[in-house]
Parts: structure tokens; C-alpha cells; sequence
């Protein structure tokens, strides 16, 4: 059962959690805690797909993935990806969302 908590943090109190410290994160699952993500605003696309990349992560985690961790985060981006492509295509968007357009606009919004 998906049980998780989705946890709205400053972008330092997020830095402090998944590294101590100043680090390009967005958000990151830890299954004591649940999905912490920046305060974002979950209308954009690409914020969403942010919070369905650690949705995936945690499903992982109740299904006791056997992935190592590596191929874990390349499933999560695939399926984060294929969103994104999914809804370009819905919208009918000239320019198409993908990972790579995605984080540049939020790295650039937080600063």
C-alpha cells in the first residue's frame, strides 16, 4: 500500500536532508520519511513529472526492487521521460518537454 508522506521543503532544508549541505536537488525518496521535494508549483508539467520520478522511486521500494541502484534511477527517468513526451503530445507542443529541457527550467528557477 502506498503509504508515503509528500513533504514540501525550502530548497537549504532539502540540501541539508539528502546532502548536508549546497547540492543541485530537486527532491529524493527516503522511505522513513517519505517523497521531501522543493516548493514548487505542482501546475507546471515539468514539477510534476519531478514528483512522479520519486513516486516510481517509492513504488520501487514497496515492490523490493531488486534493481541496483543504478538502473533504479534509469527506470524512474524513463518513465519520467515518457510523461513528458506524452504530454507534449497531448498539448500538441511545438517544442517538446523532455528530462534534460525540464531540468535546466528548474535548476534555473531556484537559482
Amino acid at each position: 500500500m502506498f503509504n508515503f508522506e509528500v513533504i514540501e521543503l525550502s530548497e537549504s532544508e532539502l540540501q541539508i536532508l539528502a546532502c548536508g549541505g549546497k547540492c543541485p536537488v530537486i527532491a529524493f525518496f527516503r522511505p522513513e520519511m517519505g517523497i521531501l521535494i522543493s516548493k514548487l508549483n505542482f501546475e507546471d508539467v515539468c514539477n510534476q513529472s519531478i514528483l512522479l520520478h520519486e513516486i516510481i522511486h517509492a513504488l520501487q521500494y514497496l515492490n523490493e526492487s531488486k534493481l541496483v541502484d543504478a538502473f533504479r534511477e534509469k527506470e524512474a527517468y524513463h518513465i519520467q521521460n515518457k510523461f513528458l513526451m506524452e504530454i507534449s503530445i497531448k498539448e500538441e507542443l511545438i517544442d517538446p518537454l523532455n528530462l534534460k529541457k525540464c531540468r535546466s527550467i528548474q535548476l534555473n528557477a531556484l537559482g
